[in-house]
């Protein structure tokens, strides 16, 4: 039976210094009102035509404010630095990144070469995900990983927007300082979740921007890297890399969407890592009512071969 655990974290609610020069005042002065509320802006959403919206612990909030063609293209400039060509590589997979570990997603009219995208032009609407300064969060994680003994991973999984990334970052604060700290590599393959890892006492070494697999194999084989994190795994060309890893030693926290870790086993990418036990354990995180508590359940990987055993070993069906 999996275990659950909860754990609550604390924090105050403050609108990133950024978006003061980035959105029209009407909107920003709205939006910072809210915040001095109390409530906790985790996404800011623009539509060109249509209301702005804030997504807080789940829920989306609906704004007064209808950004012209002419506000989107301004702050659509703005977030690029004055240049679309030279954020083109991340514009053409969907986001930009700016200072402070700020994801923004960037969806519009798309210009296809097969199925590839080659340009995105006329944006139609922005999603600004906050990164939130959460130190003391993630502990049951650590904990778990420290049982481990290095001989395996852990693999967190949630649908969109249940905090993955910001557990990540406390889970790395945990394990990385005190006076036993794990030598801990990230791979901040989008440059968002390597923020709030500045702490001069922490033993991090961030590769920002390198592709997932090629940033496994450079942290298991150059680095001596004691743990290696990233964010959001599950394609099949980047199994073998991260199976590679783990047979020089080096375990892995990552994490994936899904619901379930029957949902999580039909995908080919997690399927092959969890053949070659790549993960000690498997650690589903829904937020709870409050002040963003977490709820965790864990798998271990004996729990989850049985899951497939009992589905034939194939495809598990709810």
């Amino acid at each position: 039976m999996s275990t659950v655990i909860t754990e609550n974290r604390k924090r105050a609610e403050v609108l990133p210094e950024i978006f003061s020069g980035l959105l029209p005042p009407r909107l920003y002065t709205s939006i910072c009102d809210m915040a001095a509320r109390g409530t906790a802006v985790e996404e800011i959403r623009l539509r060109t035509g249509r209301r702005a919206s804030v997504t807080s612990r789940g829920k989306n909030l609906v704004l007064d404010a209808v950004l012209t063609a002419e506000e989107m293209e301004r702050i659509v400039s703005k977030i690029c630095d004055g240049s679309l060509y030279a954020h083109a590589h991340t514009i053409n997979k969907g986001f930009v990144t700016l200072s402070g570990g700020i994801r923004v997603g960037l969806v519009g009219r798309a210009a296809t070469e097969g199925d590839r995208v080659i340009g995105v032009y006329d944006v139609s609407a922005l999603c600004f995900r906050l990164p939130r300064r959460v130190c003391r969060v993630g502990a049951p994680v650590a904990r778990l990983l420290r049982e481990l003994c290095f001989e395996s991973g852990v693999l967190v999984y949630s649908p969109p927007g249940q905090g993955k990334t910001t557990l990540l970052r406390g889970v790395i604060r945990e394990l990385a300082s005190g006076t036993s700290p794990w030598r801990v590599l990230v791979i901040d393959s989008r440059e968002e979740l390597g923020f709030s890892l500045e702490d001069s006492a922490l033993t991090v070494d961030v590769m920002s921007g390198y592709p997932r697999a090629l940033g496994i194999e450079i942290a298991a084989r150059s680095m001596n890297a004691q743990l290696i994190v990233c964010d959001e795994i599950g394609d099949v060309s980047e199994a073998e890399a991260i199976v590679a890893a783990q047979n020089c030693g080096v375990p892995l926290l990552a994490t994936a969407h899904g619901s379930t870790v029957e949902g999580l086993l039909r995908r080919t990418g997690i399927r092959r890592l969890h053949d070659a036990r790549v993960f000690g354990a498997y650690v589903g995180i829904r937020r709870q009512a409050g002040e963003g508590d977490y709820r965790y359940t864990v798998t271990d990987y004996g729990e989850a071969d049985a899951l497939l055993q009992n589905c034939g070993g194939g495809d598990c069906r709810h």
